[in-house]
């Protein structure tokens, strides 16, 4: 006997084969899911155990602080928008200079030739009093002649008075005798006046024989800054000159012999002073 193939059969095996086709596919997506989660929770285990194993890694990453680069550059701008910054680097500078300033202090020589004037020398010497400064006077011996109380003024003052031969002459081109004889009748001049023999000697023109110093013992004194104030007589050049060209430790020459020259001298005294030089005598300077 055949058996006949009911039409709503085949429909309910299709039904029942798509139901079960419907069922492996959930149950294979539960178990992929269901093994996600499961590697994921290891890994974060396999995590926990090997940072609880290095504690110090930890602390590192949690330390308060430690400052980023970042940080570092936020701290530094807001300084310099504060001010903060840029008046504590004013503030140092400003002590270094005052300290500066304080342990600093620049020595220069005044020098003058020629002298004793009857007028100019007066003045000057009025002008370096009302200053408290001291000079040293390089003498004519023939212009002490009718000028000795200039000279012991100069003496009771405080400045130191040298030698500058007796007839302004180039000792270089006399004989030893003669030269001997310009310098021994100032010495004799200036010692019978001030009581005291002096040290110093300034040739005219630093014109100087070495063996000289075999014949008196005097020690030359030549120059480091000369505006040629004998040959300009104009005393706003001999001021820039002088003010340009010293440094500390230097011999300025001048000459009391003239009106531009005085008023030039009391001129760079005043300049000097206020740049922070003090004025010594030629022996402070070069004998200290």
């Amino acid at each position: 006997m055949i058996e006949r193939f009911h039409p709503g059969g085949i429909a309910g095996m299709v039904r029942s084969i798509l139901w079960r086709l419907i069922g492996c596919l959930c149950f294979w997506w539960s178990l992929g899911l269901a093994l996600f989660f499961i590697s994921f929770g290891v890994n974060r285990i396999e995590k926990a155990v090997q940072n609880s194993a290095n504690p110090e890694r930890i602390l590192s990453n949690q330390r308060p602080d430690r400052n980023t680069d970042a940080e570092f550059q936020d701290s530094v701008q807001t300084m310099e928008n504060t001010g903060m910054g840029q008046s504590a680097a004013v503030q140092v500078s400003e002590n270094s200079s005052i300290r500066a300033e304080k342990t600093i202090t620049a020595k220069v020589a005044l020098t003058f030739d020629d002298g004793p004037h009857p007028v100019y020398t007066p003045q000057l010497l009025d002008g370096l009093n009302e200053r408290g400064v001291h000079a040293t006077f390089f003498v004519v011996g023939k212009n002490i002649l009718g000028n000795e109380a200039l000279l012991k003024r100069m003496e009771t003052e405080g400045h130191l008075i040298g030698n500058h031969t007796y007839s302004h002459v180039k000792l270089s081109e006399l004989d030893i005798a003669r030269a001997c004889a310009e310098v021994e009748k100032t010495n004799a001049l200036i010692c019978e006046v001030t009581g005291k023999e002096p040290e110093f000697i300034r040739p005219p023109f630093g014109e100087w024989k070495k063996a000289m110093e075999c014949s008196f013992e005097m020690i030359p004194v030549l120059w480091d800054v000369d505006p040629l104030d004998w040959t300009t007589k104009n005393t706003a050049l001999v001021v820039e000159r002088v003010l340009k060209d010293t440094k500390p430790g230097d011999i300025i020459l001048l000459h009391d012999y003239y009106q531009s020259s005085v008023d030039a001298a009391l001129g760079i005294v005043d300049a000097l002073t206020e740049r922070g030089y003090k004025f010594v005598t030629v022996d402070e300077l070069i004998l200290e």
